[in-house]
């Protein structure tokens, strides 16, 4: 079994670098996992353990997705929480709704459903995650950081391309490795 997920990767420019540094700094007596700007990404599906026998099969319905839509551009906007400002479990920056993700995210979720992966029932909420919180004691200084910049434009992105991951799960935090990159190529 491995542990897989869809993604597209996020390269973070500077707004979204300074809004990671300011968190970071504001939050620093804190206990949160903080992501690495190197691996920042959207997760469009999670496939949890997938055997091995079905990767490949998975790798191609990616394939076959990916060419029919189109690269699309990304709009990303505003920070927030996950839960509740009361338990507040991930820091994220938002992105504007994207009908492209959102249509390549059903297919998949469609496609994959033939391999017996259960489709979301949860509304799709595109973000990137910048940091997951284990304890807070200050919450005031959350919702101070995370105001700043909650109405700001972060950065555009032009997303070119799907990826299969395999992540590691491993002490320093987890390790993610690309499978299969497919470029979106429709038109």
């Amino acid at each position: 079994m491995k542990r897989t997920f869809i993604a597209i990767k996020i390269h973070p420019g500077e707004k979204m670098l300074e809004i990671l540094d300011y968190c970071r700094n504001a939050l620093v007596q804190e206990k949160i996992k903080w992501v690495d700007p190197g691996v920042m990404h959207i997760t469009i599906v999670f496939l949890g353990d997938t055997d091995e026998s079905i990767i490949t099969s998975v790798s191609d319905i990616i394939k076959q997705a990916a060419l029919k839509y189109p690269p699309f551009d990304l709009f990303f906007r505003g920070t927030g929480i996950f839960r509740n400002m009361h338990d507040p479990r991930v820091i994220w920056i938002g992105t504007e709704i994207n009908t492209v993700m959102q249509n390549i995210k059903a297919e998949l979720d469609n496609q994959l459903s033939k391999f017996g992966f259960e489709k979301e029932t949860r509304e799709f909420r595109p973000h990137l995650t910048l940091g997951r919180i284990k304890y807070l004691k200050n919450k005031s200084s959350l919702e101070e950081a995370i105001n700043l910049y909650k109405e700001k434009d972060v950065q555009r992105e032009l997303i070119s391309e799907l990826i299969y991951y395999e992540s590691i799960l491993k002490p320093a935090g987890p390790e993610y490795h690309p499978i299969i990159t497919a470029p979106l190529s429709g038109k």
